[in-house]
């Protein structure tokens, strides 16, 4: 649970993003703070930044892995 104190002009910001929004108040916050959670994470300890290239046996085109990845089976 998280509380806070917000003064005057920033309330009114955050009520006029919600209202725009179409969210209460309270979803407007979860979603900021989420937000800004998410922006702040070292993106180095993700995974998917820690993959290490792939080795082919053989020399492979780039067109090549685009047509197995995209063409329509």
């Amino acid at each position: 649970m998280v509380q806070t104190d917000l003064g005057e002009k920033e309330y009114e910001m955050l009520s006029a993003a919600a209202r725009d929004e179409g969210l209460t108040i309270k979803e407007a916050a979860r979603k900021a703070l989420t937000e800004w959670s998410v922006s702040e994470l070292d993106m180095r300890r993700d995974p998917l930044f820690q993959l290490e290239s792939v080795k082919f046996r053989e020399k492979i085109r780039v067109s090549e892995i685009d047509q197995l990845l995209y063409s329509s089976k």
